[in-house]
């Protein structure tokens, strides 16, 4: 975005983009939030001062699975997770709390927001078997051609019990390609021991829109716009 502050601190309608993503948290009914930062970054932890946001340090920039596992000190193996994008604003109460429901009621292991978009773009490709099932999201420079044609995207939204996705994410080996840890990794590797994976799909494609062009940012704006002038 050209700019000398964090990207989540960037303010739309005046507000930081990571306010929304904090509120719509708690109207959820999320009674602990937790943001993982960088260990040289002092400009997060100082906005989320005196706002009851926990902090995990991610002591080097090695992917989302790894960010994650950043939070394993904090966090008990019976606590419910949901994991938001902090640059991702216009997330709803809405879609948090059908990602809840939605393991629940399926009894899943994990649950993921996805959506149908005509331009799949960068995003993740969620890759379904032939009985409809979701089996792995695949990055998308990791992906094939045919996997590119894919429309079902990942918005990076989940939830799962703490517990059961730890394990996961301490036995989950880099890229070839980047060297990164990828939390969409998590995804195949609860499928191929058994469990299972539901997609939720959003209600608004646009929910899943991070602000990381000004392009992008605009049309955040435009959409926060029009939900303020609906009174939502």
């Amino acid at each position: 975005m050209g700019q000398a502050v964090p990207k989540v601190l960037l303010e739309v309608l005046g507000r930081p983009l990571i306010s929304y993503v904090l509120a719509a948290a708690r109207a959820a009914g999320a009674n602990r939030l937790i943001a993982v930062v960088g260990p040289r970054c002092a400009a997060v932890p100082a906005a989320l001062s005196g706002q009851g946001v926990e902090l995990a340090v991610q002591a080097e920039p090695r992917g989302t699975g790894d960010a994650l596992l950043a939070c394993r000190s904090l966090l008990a193996d019976d606590e419910e997770c949901v994991v938001l994008c902090g640059d991702a604003p216009l997330v709803t109460e809405d879609s948090i709390s059908r990602l809840v429901a939605a393991r629940a009621e399926q009894h899943a292991d994990l649950s993921v927001l996805t959506a149908e978009l005509a331009d799949a773009g960068s995003y993740g490709r969620v890759i379904r078997g032939q009985d409809g099932t979701v089996e792995r999201v695949v990055e998308c420079k990791d992906a094939t051609e045919a996997e590119c044609r894919v429309k079902e995207v990942n918005s990076g939204f989940y939830a799962f019990s703490w517990g059961r996705i730890r394990p996961v994410l301490e036995s989950l080996a880099p890229s070839p390609k980047t060297g990164e840890y990828y939390l969409t990794d998590v995804v195949q590797a609860v499928c191929r021991s058994g469990g299972r994976v539901v997609a939720v799909k959003a209600k608004d494609y646009r929910e899943m829109l991070g602000a990381n062009t000004p392009v992008e940012f605009d049309e955040v704006a435009r959409v926060l716009t029009e939900r303020g002038a609906r009174g939502r």
